[in-house]
């Protein structure tokens, strides 16, 4: 879709050129830049709601997949995937930390670990085909980098 584009419609608007930067970054799971992108260019207004709310299903999506792909994680690794700062989540800083106990999450003092919630596969649940599509990619993904 974005090759049909035509170039001088991409050219002239700054919210499409903005968009389609999200897009490839999104595309490649570069989270960090996802929420860079998200938070520090300019939306015009009518688009700064619609922003905020990709930016929080863009956080649940990832969320999700992060709980299918990993048994234990450092809470650097973790906060980068949600916008979150990962030298204070490093830290232990208890903000942040309790962004992912609210979630289920267990927080391991001891080996300074996050222990993710388990989330019931599809076979569990009522056979939510998308559900267990995102425990396929969340692997993938994990395992193709």
């Amino acid at each position: 879709m974005t090759q049909r584009m035509p170039p001088n419609l991409s050219q002239q608007d700054s919210s499409l050129q903005n968009c389609l930067v999200l897009l490839r970054a999104v595309w490649q799971r570069e989270y960090e830049q996802v929420y860079k992108i998200l938070r520090e260019l300019p939306w015009s207004e009518p688009l700064k709601q619609v922003v905020n709310s990709f930016e929080t299903h863009f956080q649940e999506k990832t969320l999700k997949e992060v709980s299918g792909a990993y048994e234990a994680i450092r809470p650097a690794a973790a906060a980068s995937y949600l916008g979150l700062d990962p030298d204070l989540a490093e830290k232990g800083d208890p903000a942040i930390i309790q962004k992912f106990t609210a979630r289920g999450w267990t927080w391991d003092e001891n080996t300074m670990l996050l222990r993710p919630k388990p989330i019931p596969t599809a076979l569990e649940t009522d056979g939510d085909l998308q559900n267990g599509l995102d425990q396929i990619m969340a692997l993938i993904g994990k395992h193709a980098a």
